[in-house]
């Protein structure tokens, strides 16, 4: 996530995908300066780099010395310095890395992040909801068992809080990837390998890739959900059962069977798709499917194994 210094107060502020900069109270960074316009620029993620845009400013925004003109975009690189509305180096772009989808809390302006392309709000311990991307570059919302498009700027109501979300335009960056040739690693290259003990207590999972390598995932309380989804998938793959419509389950028979409430179920989920995205499967986020008008899901990796 790129990071903005204030070399006059020294604080970091994380930028978000469309971040404007200005003395208006709706900006993300509100300047004191009265050189400065209302909506003075803005710094956008563009996919492939960070920009800076003047918005037509009557003092000019600086860029390492040189004045863009009205209107104009640049590239910004690390360490490049920043003046709004006067010549002066007050603000420099300390991180240049991709940006993720952010929410803004409208109340306190509390920022919360993505990680590994998964956003939780209110936060990663507490996933009351869930937002990340879809293969075909779509912004999903997932709140509790209900799955829905959102857009960059949309607000959203959550227990009382109010948060507008910024989402950025273009892919950032690929995750590390696990496959030797370098290529992104997807749901489509592996089989997963389930190993449950006896008494069910434990389950180990193995991540086999094309060509043989296999990597250990770490113990985590989500396998087992992922294991109980794996089975329902196996089991109508055996009755014949065509593969679009295999292993679906209710969500709320899913809970009831394994014994969890619907804000543990929704844990788990968060867990399972952000380990897998942690070690690089750029679509990790479909390792649990849901449809979004019966509130089913599945398991969404296709290769499956359940061994003793």
């Amino acid at each position: 996530m790129g990071l903005l210094l204030d070399t006059h107060h020294g604080r970091l502020i994380s930028l978000s995908a469309h971040f404007v900069i200005g003395r208006s109270p709706v900006c993300q960074v509100q300047l004191d300066d009265p050189r400065a316009s209302a909506e003075h620029a803005v710094i956008a993620w563009t996919g492939e780099r960070w920009e800076v845009r003047d918005l037509g400013s009557l003092n000019g925004t600086w860029l390492d010395g040189r004045r863009l003109a009205s209107g104009e975009r640049a590239p910004l690189r690390r360490d490049a310095r920043l003046g709004f509305g006067g010549a002066g180096d007050a603000w420099m772009l300390a991180d240049d890395r991709a940006a993720g989808p952010t929410a803004r809390n409208e109340a306190t302006g509390e920022l919360v992040h993505a990680t590994a392309g998964l956003l939780a709000l209110p936060s990663a311990e507490q996933p009351r909801a869930t937002v990340f991307r879809r293969a075909d570059l779509a912004w999903l919302i997932e709140v509790g068992a209900e799955l829905r498009r959102v857009a960059d700027g949309e607000r959203l109501e959550l227990d009382g809080a109010t948060w507008s979300l910024l989402l950025p335009g273009e892919l950032g960056t690929v995750p590390e990837t696990l496959k030797a040739d370098g290529s992104p690693l997807t749901l489509g290259d592996v089989e997963l390998c389930f190993a449950p003990s006896l008494d069910e207590e434990q389950v180990d999972v193995r991540l086999r890739i094309n060509g043989g390598i296999e990597s250990m995932l770490p113990p985590r309380s989500s396998h087992y959900v992922l294991l109980t989804l794996a089975r329902a998938r196996l089991a109508d793959a055996r009755d014949g059962i065509v593969p679009e419509e295999q292993g679906w389950l209710y969500a709320a028979d899913l809970a009831h069977r394994l014994r969890y409430t619907a804000e543990r179920l929704n844990l788990e989920i968060f867990r399972a798709r952000a380990l897998l995205a942690k070690i690089g499967v750029v679509d990790a986020t479909q390792v649990i499917e849901r449809r979004a008008t019966t509130r089913q899901l599945r398991i969404g990796a296709a290769r499956l194994r359940v061994t003793r």
